[in-house]
């Protein structure tokens, strides 16, 4: 992992970490602590891990719809921690035969025949903080950010031949990256009752470093179900 990028997560923890024990005499101070929560749903994704070969003949599918599975523990009532997974996707890009040019940064890349390449992402991890203002009525807004870890491949298939940074690939993986990096999100929720709401956020990660040339750039609208234990 780079120095800058370790840094940055190790900052990022700390300030988790110093939150926390913020927030620990808000919990002996209030009545009205929350209990955890859980939250499923479905998020539609824009990955634009593929944009950098547009071009002439290039069709790009930058979209994918995931799962997602969050558990949150307050430690006031208006701040909690979050923890979660977010299921796998891919997405692809189409390149025409005797297509050229650079990507992640200084790599040059050209094809002999007509090909797909595809990036398939595993399962992500996140971790971070959620805040919710205190608000009267059904309606609630909240706040969060944290560290989303990911794990990327990226696979060449189809009839024609890849030539990625002097090597040659043919119906294969040409490159792995994985890492992470921070994300925010901004939500509406809607009580049902007690203990159950509907949310509709929008989460976007914010890569603050590349590896391997490659930066990850996700952003998605999410539509959700959250259950109070």
């Amino acid at each position: 992992m780079p120095i800058s990028r370790l840094k940055m997560n190790r900052k990022l923890i700390t300030t988790l970490i110093v939150i926390f024990f913020m927030t620990v005499p808000c919990v002996s101070l209030s009545h009205e602590i929350p209990k955890p929560s859980f939250t499923i749903g479905l998020t539609l994704l824009n990955d634009e891990a593929l944009d950098g070969l547009s071009g002439t003949g290039v069709t790009i599918n930058d979209n994918d719809t995931v799962a997602y599975f969050t558990v949150d523990y307050h430690v006031s009532p208006g701040l909690s921690f979050e923890g979660g997974v977010i299921t796998g996707h891919e997405v692809s890009a189409s390149l025409p035969s005797s297509a050229s040019g650079t990507w992640h940064g200084t790599k040059s890349y050209s094809t002999s025949g007509a090909l797909t390449i595809t990036t398939k992402t595993d399962n992500s991890y996140l971790f971070g903080v959620k805040y919710e203002p205190s608000t009267t009525g059904t309606l609630g807004v909240y706040g969060k950010a944290g560290l989303l870890f990911w794990d990327v491949d990226y696979i060449v298939s189809g009839s024609g031949t890849l030539t990625y940074n002097g090597s040659t690939y043919n119906s294969k993986r040409f490159l792995q990256v994985d890492g992470s990096d921070p994300y925010i999100g901004l939500g509406l929720s809607y009580e049902i009752n007690k203990n159950t709401l509907l949310a509709f956020d929008y989460i976007s990660t914010a890569s603050t470093n590349q590896i391997e040339g490659v930066a990850i750039d996700l952003n998605g609208y999410s539509l959700s179900w959250v259950r109070n234990f």
